[in-house]
């Protein structure tokens, strides 16, 4: 396994990544599925390779297995022990106390198991957020569904999940709602395709 060096650019606009890599699996056995291989490559190193050319810098959320994500990234955390068990929504209140992302101009949040993401996925987001000024969020949006699971939005915004999470709501989709997010785009739904069994993996 080689280690990730990620280069240092400096972009006009500073975007970060977070990974989301920290879900139980229960539809792959259990298995820590950001680790299970694909054509010989964990599923995480397929999705890093297809956002580090995008992006200043990548963050890990993980829940176990933290020496081995510590490989592709020095910047990896579990979600906070009062978050737990509650999927994306735990990463991302435990991400709105992190200072290294409060940094970022912006933040795009990608699962762990689509490893087929478009090259151009920031520069897309990006370009309408800049003709979108007032709006803080965006997800992706394509002709088969909504994917709410892959946001670009402000880091600041984060610190909204913690009291929507105390409420009782669960749901990216209402969080979002919430945030007045708005879909952008993108004509191939392949592009987003998330592996969650092992069938998928290996279709036969």
């Amino acid at each position: 396994m080689k280690t990730f060096n990620f280069s240092k650019r400096t972009p006009l606009v500073k975007t970060f990544a977070l990974i989301l890599a920290g879900g139980q699996a229960s539809r792959m056995g259990g298995e820590d599925k950001g680790l299970v291989l694909l054509d010989g490559k964990a599923l995480i190193d397929h999705v890093i390779d297809k956002i580090r050319p995008q992006v200043s810098h990548i963050a890990i959320s993980t829940n176990r297995n933290l020496e081995e994500y510590a490989r592709r990234s020095p910047h990896i955390f579990p979600d906070a022990r009062q978050w737990q068990h509650f999927g994306p929504l735990s990463a991302l209140c435990t991400a709105a106390n992190d200072l290294q992302l409060a940094t970022a101009d912006w933040l795009l949040v990608v699962p762990c198991d689509m490893p087929y993401l478009p090259d151009d996925l920031v520069a897309r987001f990006e370009t309408v957020s800049k003709r979108t000024p007032l709006c803080n969020a965006f997800y992706v949006e394509t002709p088969v569904t909504m994917h709410y699971n892959i946001m670009y939005i402000r880091p600041q915004i984060l610190q909204s999940a913690i009291p929507y999470l105390f409420s009782g709501m669960k749901t990216l989709r209402s969080w979002l709602q919430q945030q007045r997010a708005r879909s952008v785009k993108f004509e191939v739904n392949e592009h987003f395709i998330d592996l969650n069994t092992h069938t998928d993996l290996h279709p036969q």
